[in-house]
């Protein structure tokens, strides 16, 4: 028997919506619901922000200290006990031997756990169990397992439907959690977009294709003003969000307003790097972007789209489906959703 309390441990946004489709489709009421995030996720409702907590439990671990390790331990524990009443509840996270997942789904009032999609890797759960662990490894972290005595496993597979309180894998793509026990659909439940004013905008999502997968700047940006000035409604304001770890947006944002300054657009605007894309999409809005998975999975959502990833020069899908940095399925989808 499930219980009558339901907690979601998010930290992304797709990782939320998924949840808020779990939701919509168990009818689960609101007030039975609470949050714990990490990574600076909002949600909408009861709960508490997790970072320092996860960084606590993290630390403490890897230095042996038992105090500290307790001191984030009692923190969680009142934060879901806070949430949920001192009743059991059920848990629902994202993949990862993050300690504080396994805090949770460990936790002495967890009466069941499921798994919630969180991006490209849970396409491959069965080939990414654990990392290499050598026997160093394992002996160092059996010696702090004894002195922490955590409820975290080193050897726990990041999606782990062994422990007798396993629910459940929700997904929201074909490709998500293939093969593994308790798989449910839950796409037709994600929630609409909101309807938007006409014309829209256009939001330009830039990933980080050209500074970790060997693509180059200039053939990048070359795609991105070829899409724009060909295809996009120029009648609607231009919202630009480069990737968080780009240390040149600046200057490579003022290269994309001269190239594009002349083509109509009647505002282009950087957005900020906390800016929440996923929250602020409407079914008016134009989602343009190259290799990032936001794309992929706004699409899925409902959202119109326009893919430039192979207008990019030294860019081959095959190269980056073969190696498991692009589902197999992205060509259709994104083909499928174009706006």
């Amino acid at each position: 028997m499930t219980a009558s309390f339901h907690l979601c441990v998010t930290h992304s946004p797709l990782v939320t919506r998924v949840f808020e489709a779990v939701v919509r489709r168990n009818e689960i009421p609101t007030t039975s619901i609470g949050y714990l995030s990490r990574r600076g996720t909002l949600f909408a409702g009861r709960g508490f922000p997790m970072d320092d907590v996860s960084d606590q439990l993290d630390l403490a671990y890897r230095k042996l200290d038992r105090k500290g390790y307790r001191a984030a331990q009692q923190r969680l524990d009142e934060a879901i006990r806070s949430l949920c009443g001192g009743s059991t509840f059920e848990a629902y996270v994202p993949h990862l031997n993050k300690m504080l997942y396994q805090e949770v789904i460990g936790h002495p009032l967890c009466a069941g756990y499921s798994f919630l999609e969180e991006g490209c890797t849970s396409m491959t759960w069965d080939s990414r169990r654990n990392a290499r662990i050598t026997g160093y490894k394992l002996l160092r972290d059996k010696l702090r397992h004894f002195w922490i005595r955590p409820r975290y496993q080193l050897t726990r597979p990041m999606f782990d439907p062994t422990l007798p309180h396993y629910r459940s894998a929700f997904a929201i793509s074909r490709l998500a959690f293939r093969g593994i026990t308790g798989r449910v659909d839950v796409c037709p439940y994600l929630p609409p977009l909101p309807p938007g004013n006409p014309p829209g905008r256009i939001f330009l999502i830039l990933d980080s294709s050209y500074l970790h997968q060997g693509l180059l700047w200039q053939n990048y940006e070359d795609a991105i003003v070829g899409v724009l000035r060909e295809g996009a409604p120029h009648a609607c304001e231009l919202l630009v969000k480069f990737h968080f770890a780009d240390p040149k947006s600046a200057e490579r944002y003022q290269s994309l307003l001269a190239r594009l300054g002349s083509y109509g657009f009647p505002s282009i605007q950087k957005l900020p790097g906390d800016f929440e894309i996923e929250r602020n999409l409407t079914a008016a809005d134009l989602l343009v972007f190259g290799t990032t998975s936001l794309g992929y999975y706004m699409t899925l959502a409902g959202c119109r789209s326009r893919c430039f990833a192979e207008r990019i020069q030294g860019f081959r899908i095959d190269d980056w489906i073969a190696r498991g940095d692009m589902p197999e399925d992205f060509p259709t989808v994104v083909g499928s959703g174009s706006g």
